[in-house]
């Protein structure tokens, strides 16, 4: 097996449109809290992420084949977008690079394994509800592999029972649901209204390992691109940040005030898991203080739960806990 490579979840040539003259990132870590100024290519990635770990066989990287045939469709659509006259084409794109990027994440890792462990659980279980259920899993199992089981229905529902069994998820759930998830997310979003938002000179946008930032109205607690109200924001560049609604109105670009900036660039770093990046350190560092983004969120962004279990099933809960979100005047900019 060769080394572990970097495998970036949020790409490099994304990246690079929010760098300063030197090409490099001010990067606050929200786990370390600090700021640093960084080359892309050192920020957002973690070794062999996109692997599949196989236990004998050799590790297998193909589904990094795929990300590169994304990054480059898409790298070429935001180009594209940035400037020239963007097509019907082109938007599609950059909207379905939208949608991977907020699923590509460690977040989604994470969530996609808790939902499968949590299920595989509730199974055994199930399974385990008394001795002669168990025996026909077991039975049944002999007889669809072929193969013996070497241990009694007992002693199995006895380490069900008393969590004799540990389930951990491995890397494929993540990695089979990324594109399905993202394709369902990118039908939902070319549904919406979409909105060019362009920054002063003086002033501009940040970004962050989790861009897209689904704002909904104040005072809601649900989040949701369909809920009445909501704004979702994502940066492609330090002077563009695409906004998209349930208005109704067409295409368009729109410059906003300062003020306005700042109020978006809250909500992409409270949005944030553990990296904000920007190419100008003061407006970096005054983002995170005022929306009070200094250290990670103790809360997950993700719970999962069993609901209403009995003998004869339950329900899988997931719950979308919000973040702290920001306002200009009482509405979303």
């Amino acid at each position: 097996m060769s080394e572990p490579r970097k495998h970036h979840y949020v790409p490099v040539f994304y990246q690079k449109y929010f760098v300063n003259p030197h090409g490099l990132l001010w990067v606050y870590d929200r786990s370390l809290k600090t700021c640093k100024e960084l080359h892309p290519k050192s920020v957002c990635f973690e070794k062999d992420f996109y692997t599949i770990r196989r236990k004998d066989a050799p590790w297998d990287r193909r589904i990094e084949t795929v990300f590169s045939f994304v990054d480059g469709m898409s790298s070429s659509a935001i180009r594209e977008f940035l400037f020239q006259s963007p097509t019907r084409e082109t938007i599609s794109n950059v909207l379905y690079f939208m949608a991977v990027q907020s699923h590509r994440t460690p977040e989604f890792s994470r969530t996609m394994k808790e939902m499968y462990a949590s299920s595989a659980e509730e199974m055994m279980r199930l399974m385990a509800v008394d001795v002669g259920r168990m025996q026909s899993v077991l039975d049944r199992y002999s007889r669809d592999t072929g193969e013996s089981v070497n241990v009694t229905a007992e002693s199995m529902v006895k380490a069900v029972r008393e969590k004799g069994i540990k389930v951990e998820a491995t890397e494929m759930p993540f990695l089979s649901h990324i594109f399905s998830q993202a394709e369902s997310t990118f039908k939902i979003m070319a549904q919406l209204s979409w909105q060019t938002l362009i920054a002063p000179q003086n002033v501009g946008f940040i970004t962050c390992d989790n861009p897209l930032a689904v704002v909904p109205p104040e005072g809601c607690p649900l989040v949701g691109f369909f809920i009445p109200g909501t704004v979702s924001y994502f940066p492609l560049s330090r002077q563009i940040c695409v906004r998209l609604d349930r208005s109704g109105k067409p295409f368009g670009n729109r410059k906003i005030s300062k003020e306005k900036v700042q109020v978006i660039n809250r909500n992409i770093a409270s949005n944030s898991e553990r990296f904000v990046m920007g190419s100008d350190k003061a407006q970096l560092i005054s983002a995170i203080k005022q929306s009070s983004s200094e250290e990670q969120d103790p809360t997950p962004r993700y719970t999962v739960e069993t609901v209403n279990p009995d003998d004869q099933g339950s329900y899988m809960k997931l719950t979308h806990h919000p973040t702290r979100y920001f306002y200009l005047n009482g509405f979303a900019p």
